[in-house]
C-alpha cells in the first residue's frame, strides 16, 4: 500500500493526543480525563514513551516545550536542555585523540555527554504549565506501572531496537535494555524497573532525587569511565543556577495568516521560520505538490535558512547578534536574491545525526502543548548508568571542534540542539490553529517546513500532510565526512522518480530511500483547527480537532 493512502485524521470534539506509542498516547487521554491539562498530559505521554521508546527518549537526555495558553492566548516555552560540565574543554577532546566527532569510533564517548535536562525540563513544564489538580506522582504514575508491570513493544520501534542496538551493547548494564541477552523482538513485552525507581523517586522527592544523590553519582561515574567529565557538581549546579529563563519567549513569523512559532537558540527553530519568511514571496501552490520546481525551490530555501542561521544555533551568550535581524522581510529578500531556480546552490556544510520523540496536546480549555524529549542520537552514547535504567544521550557531539565556531565545545555551555517543537496560530485572532513537531536529525525544521506547506498551502488535513513523501537536504549520516552534503536531495519513495533528471540538471545529487530506511525522513504528530488546511470551513472548524499521526513509526493518535 502506498505511504499516503494509509488512515485518515482522527477528528475529536474536546481534546486530543498524539505520540509516538499507542500505550503511551492512551496515558495522556486518560489524564485528560482525570482534569490535568495540555502540559499534565504531554509529560505523562512523554514519560510513558521514554519506557517503550529507549532508542529516540528518555530521561538521560533533554527535552523541549512549546506551550500555547488559552486564557491569555500567549505562547510561552521551557528548554530543558543542560550545559556541558565545567571540565568540558576543548583541550580534553584533543587530548582524547578526537578530530572529528562524528567518528564511529567515538560514538560513545563520555564527552559527549552534556547535564541530562529531560527531569528538570518536564518538572518546570508541569509547574509553569500545569493544571495543578495533578501532582508528579499522579503524572509520572501510569509510566512507572508500565515499566514495572512490562509492556509491549511494537514492530516498528522493535525493528529499530535490534538495528541499533550495538551502540549500547558495550555497556557493563546493557541487560537493562535486553531480554535474555537479545533485543526486544515486536510483541516482546518490556520491563525496567531501575527506570521505575529513579521515576518514582523523582515524583516523591523533587528534581534533587534526580541530580544529587546516588542517581547523580551514578550517572557521573559512568559518564567519566567513558573518557567524560562530567561531574556530580555539574549535576546539581542544573538545579541550583538553572542555564535558561522559564518561561522562555518563543521566536515567531507570519505566514499566509498564521503565525507560526518555535523556540529560540539553542534550540534551531529560527531555520523554520527562515525559511518559511523566504517561501512566502513565491506562489508554490502554481508550482504543484511536490514537483521538481516545488522541491528544488523550498531545498534553496532550507539550504540557505541553515546557512544563514548556523552561527545563531548556539547557546546565546555565545552569539553576539540578535536572532530576530534573521526574520526581517528584508532578510528574506536578501535570499530570495540568492535562489536560481534553475541551480542548486553549491555549499559545505556537514550535519550530525539524532533521535527524538515527539507529543502533541489539546485540551478542553483550549491549551497547546507541543513537547520533544531527545536522547540525540539513537540510544545515545549507549552508556547505561548503575541503578538507571536508560541511556546517556550524546548531544554535545552536535558542537563544533573549530575554536572560531559560536558553537564550539566549551564548558558550561549550552550545545546546539535540533529538535523544535511548535505550535501555530491565526494571525488575526490569535486563537491556536495547530500544534506540530517533527523529529528526526536534521530534517525537524524541514519537516516542519513541508507538512506545513502541505496543509497550508495545499489543503491537506493533518493525516494526509504526514503521509505525503519527504524530501530530506543533506546528508544524515554523522560518520560521514561528506563534502557539499547540503548538495544532496535525498527523496523517500512516492516522490515520481521521472523527476529526479530534472532535480540532478538543477545540481542536485538524488538518491531514493524506501522501506525502514524512510526513518531518514523522521517522523511527525499534528493536531489541528480545520481552519489551518480549509479556510473556507468558517464556524465549524473552531469545534473540532484533527489529528495525525506518522506512519513512519508506530504513532497514534486519540481524541474525545
Amino acid at each position: 500500500m502506498d505511504l499516503y493512502v494509509q488512515n485518515s485524521s482522527v477528528v475529536s470534539k474536546h481534546a486530543s493526543v498524539c505520540s509516538d506509542q499507542p500505550a503511551a498516547t492512551q496515558i495522556g487521554i486518560d489524564i485528560l480525563k482525570r482534569g490535568g491539562n495540555a502540559a499534565d498530559a504531554a509529560v505523562a505521554t512523554m514519560v510513558a514513551v521514554s519506557v517503550i521508546e529507549p532508542l529516540a527518549c528518555g530521561i538521560g537526555g533533554d527535552c523541549h516545550c512549546t506551550f500555547y495558553r488559552k486564557k491569555d492566548k500567549k505562547v510561552m516555552t521551557v528548554n530543558g536542555s543542560g550545559r556541558t560540565g565545567k571540565n568540558s574543554t576543548l583541550d580534553k577532546v584533543r587530548a582524547a585523540g578526537i578530530t572529528n566527532s562524528t567518528a564511529r569510533e567515538v560514538f560513545n564517548h563520555g564527552l559527549w555527554v552534556s547535564v541530562p535536562g529531560a527531569i528538570a525540563g518536564m518538572v518546570k513544564v508541569v509547574e509553569e504549565f500545569g493544571s495543578g489538580k495533578l501532582t508528579m506522582k499522579d503524572i509520572f504514575g501510569p509510566a512507572i506501572r508500565l515499566a514495572e508491570e512490562g509492556v509491549p513493544i511494537p514492530f516498528k520501534h522493535a525493528m529499530m531496537w535490534d538495528t541499533c542496538q550495538d551502540i549500547f551493547r558495550h555497556s557493563k548494564n546493557a541487560n537493562d535494555l535486553l531480554i535474555d541477552g537479545k533485543a526486544p523482538a515486536p510483541g516482546d513485552i518490556i520491563y525496567a524497573p531501575k527506570l521505575a525507581k529513579v521515576l518514582r523517586n523523582v515524583a516523591d522527592s523533587g528534581l534533587e532525587a534526580f541530580y544529587t544523590g546516588s542517581t547523580a553519582k551514578n550517572i557521573a561515574t559512568a559518564v567519566q569511565e567513558y573518557g567524560g567529565v562530567l561531574t556530580e557538581e555539574d549535576m546539581k549546579e542544573h538545579v541550583h543556577n538553572p542555564p535558561h529563563p522559564i518561561p522562555g519567549e518563543a521566536l515567531s513569523v507570519d505566514f499566509n495568516g498564521v503565525t507560526i512559532w518555535e523556540m529560540r537558540p539553542n534550540n534551531m527553530g529560527v531555520v523554520s521560520l527562515l525559511a518559511f519568511n523566504v517561501l512566502k514571496g513565491y506562489d508554490l501552490k502554481g508550482l504543484g505538490h511536490n514537483s521538481p520546481d516545488y522541491i528544488h525551490l523550498v531545498a534553496e530555501a532550507t539550504k540557505h535558512a541553515f546557512l544563514e542561521a548556523w552561527e545563531y544555533l548556539c547557546d546565546p551568550k555565545c552569539c553576539s547578534k540578535r536572532v530576530e535581524d534573521l526574520l526581517t522581510e528584508e532578510f528574506a529578500q536578501k535570499l530570495r536574491n540568492k535562489i536560481d531556480p534553475e541551480r542548486a546552490y553549491k555549499c559545505h556544510q556537514p550535519f550530525i545525526g539524532s533521535d527524538t520523540s515527539y507529543v502533541a496536546v489539546v485540551d478542553e480549555e483550549g491549551n497547546g502543548c507541543s513537547f520533544i524529549c531527545s536522547v540525540s542520537s539513537n540510544f545515545g552514547t549507549g552508556i547505561i548508568p548503575d541503578d538507571c535504567g536508560f541511556v546517556m544521550h550524546d548531544r554535545a557531539k552536535s558542537m563544533s571542534l573549530e575554536e572560531d565556531s559560536t558553537n564550539v565545545f566549551a564548558p558550561n555551555k549550552l550545545p546546539l540542539h535540533s529538535i523544535i517543537p511548535a505550535i501555530v496560530t491565526e494571525t488575526a485572532t490569535n486563537d491556536l490553529l495547530a500544534v506540530i513537531g517533527h523529529v528526526g536529525r536534521w530534517m525537524q525544521p524541514q519537516g516542519h517546513l513541508q507538512v506545513l506547506l502541505n496543509m497550508i498551502i495545499f489543503g491537506m488535513d493533518p493525516q494526509v500532510a504526514l503521509n505525503q513523501p519527504r524530501f530530506f537536504v543533506g546528508d544524515p549520516r554523522p560518520w560521514v565526512e561528506y563534502k557539499g552534503s547540503l548538495q544532496e536531495l535525498r527523496l523517500e519513495g512516492g516522490i515520481n522518480p521521472a523527476f529526479v533528471p530534472c532535480l540532478e540538471s538543477k545540481g542536485h545529487i538524488c538518491r531514493f530511500f524506501s522501506g525502514y530506511k524512510r526513518e531518514v525522513f523522521g517522523k511527525g504528530h499534528v493536531i489541528a483547527r480545520s481552519k489551518l488546511f480549509d479556510p473556507n470551513s468558517a464556524e465549524r472548524s473552531s469545534k473540532t480537532w484533527w489529528s495525525g499521526a506518522d506512519p513512519r513509526c508506530d504513532g497514534c493518535a486519540m481524541g474525545y
